[in-house]
């Protein structure tokens, strides 16, 4: 599969132009210039206010002949300060001698032209944001962000791209660089940009206001501390779930919204596992980062425009079952690939987890599996399908998004107790029943986040501990060797305000 180097730098067809000597200029100096990582000005205008200073036809010029000057220097060595600063210099050379500029749009034009031929044009100052979180442009002229300090969306206040062709362009540029395509035939991209951020395009064959583009910024993952620091999470829930894992080897869901951080808690989660297991993950966008001496990663890979080459995360998931993991984390379940993930838990993988959609751990089983079990080749009975879930899983770990303040928080962990057909004596102590249903998968609360109200914009709330015990858990703690004072601490009878 090729792609016309040109066509994606916004070209179009060669015009004869006033050309240059680069080659014999390169060895001139110029006047220092700040590098790209310095491109912060005292001039009140951001680059994507100030207009046009130079014309198309000018702007083509002096692109191509960059491009034919450094050809595929231009990504390989984008990162190289030095070169950084030779580029600067050929861009300002071949400005001043087309067209009379003060030095404030010289800087202006240096800097866009630079972006545009080294990163992603005008999206740079947004991606560079520390303060936006995500990007949604409905159209090319309507533009939506999250911002971090407020947890809302907004408007943004200036206009981005001059015309939709600018960012048709950019969305293909995006897709050429991970092997992909994007036109006409490929109307959607799910992909990432090298730093992790998700991309999810439409072409405007689907999408009749015109293309757009979605872009979740890649956030630094969380550790331990981070969840403590922003209330997300409780100490003895935290504790609770680090002897689950690392002692118990618990298998699990962590079930969630769009959005509300159940990749991030995955990987979180995942530095319970002990270090002497081997383990294997499987995502279709890479963001989990573990810090384990034994990891193997897949990546699942799309079909093509024919509809073939492609590998699926189910695909992943029964091909890691040959590479003899002990533990396997799949990055977001979405469809058949749940039976298999299953099946996993319950043949000799203790430990396991992935993620799923659901507004509850109640949600999460009798609506999320279902139909995910629906996506699948194989058809099984609903006795069956919950007798699968009943004793593969051990615990639902329920995350939220407050859509008050964007903060996220773990507001329920929920230990799976059984399926009402195997497990009767088990449910009848656990869960306080006199008539078992069959097919019910019974579940049991063992802590909760309940809200209160909203006191300056913040969300403010309690994790209570709802009474119960998981005593298989404990019996294995016991067991291993955690004193029974040290199991009774994270047990709390007072609830924990944030």
């Amino acid at each position: 599969m090729s792609f016309d180097r040109k066509s994606l730098l916004g070209f179009g067809s060669s015009t004869k132009t006033e050309r240059f000597d680069l080659q014999g200029s390169a060895k001139k100096d110029g006047p220092p210039l700040r590098r790209l990582s310095e491109a912060k000005r005292d001039d009140p205008l951001t680059a994507l206010e100030r207009p046009l200073v130079i014309s198309k036809e000018m702007e083509t010029a002096i692109r191509m002949q960059i491009v034919e000057k450094h050809g595929k220097r231009l990504w390989e060595e984008k990162s190289n300060p030095d070169f950084l600063e030779e580029l600067c210099r050929d861009i300002r050379l071949l400005l001043e001698l087309k067209t009379p500029l003060t030095s404030l749009q010289m800087e202006a034009e240096v800097d866009r032209l630079l972006h545009s031929l080294i990163g992603w044009g005008p999206l740079d100052a947004l991606l560079e944001d520390p303060d936006i979180t995500e990007i949604m442009f409905h159209r090319y002229d309507d533009l939506v962000v999250e911002r971090k300090s407020s947890g809302r969306l907004e408007r943004y206040p200036t206009q981005v791209f001059r015309e939709e062709e600018e960012l048709l362009r950019l969305i293909e540029q995006m897709a050429a660089s991970m092997g992909r395509e994007f036109n006409e035939t490929k109307v959607e991209l799910n992909t990432q940009l090298a730093d992790g951020s998700r991309i999810a395009a439409t072409h405007r064959v689907i999408t009749p206001d015109g293309h757009m583009l979605t872009i979740r910024k890649h956030r630094e993952l969380l550790t331990e501390a981070d969840y403590l620091r922003y209330g997300s999470i409780c100490e003895p829930m935290l504790q609770f779930l680090r002897w689950a894992i690392g002692l118990s080897r618990a298998s699990g869901l962590v079930s969630g919204g769009t959005g509300s951080g159940k990749t991030h808690l995955l990987n979180m989660l995942s530095h319970f596992i002990p270090e002497h297991l081997s383990i294997i993950t499987i995502e279709d966008v890479l963001e989990m980062k573990l810090h384990h001496p034994f990891v193997r990663r897949f990546l699942a890979k799309p079909p093509n425009h024919e509809g073939i080459g492609g590998f699926s995360i189910r695909d992943c998931v029964r091909l890691s079952l040959r590479k003899r993991p002990d533990v396997i984390i799949v990055g977001e379940t979405r469809g058949g690939e749940i039976i298999d993930i299953l099946w996993a838990m319950n043949t000799d993988h203790p430990g396991s987890w992935s993620t799923a959609h659901a507004n509850s751990p109640r949600a999460l089983i009798d609506s999320t599996l279902p139909i995910l079990f629906g996506k699948a080749d194989e058809k099984y009975s609903s006795i069956e399908r919950n007798l699968m879930i009943g004793s593969a899983l051990d615990l639902i770990v329920q995350v939220k998004r407050f859509e008050e303040d964007g903060s996220r928080k773990v507001v329920a962990i929920t230990e799976v107790v059984g399926t009402g057909e195997s497990h009767q004596e088990q449910i009848r102590r656990s869960c306080n029943v006199k008539q078992i249903v069959p097919e019910r998968v019974y579940l049991q609360d063992i802590y909760v986040f309940e809200p209160r109200e909203v006191v300056n914009g913040k969300v403010v709330g309690e994790f209570r501990w709802t009474g119960y015990k998981p005593e298989r858990m404990i019996r294995t703690w016991l067991a291993k060797g955690i004193r029974a004072e040290e199991i009774e601490r994270i047990f709390f009878a007072e609830p924990i305000p944030v």
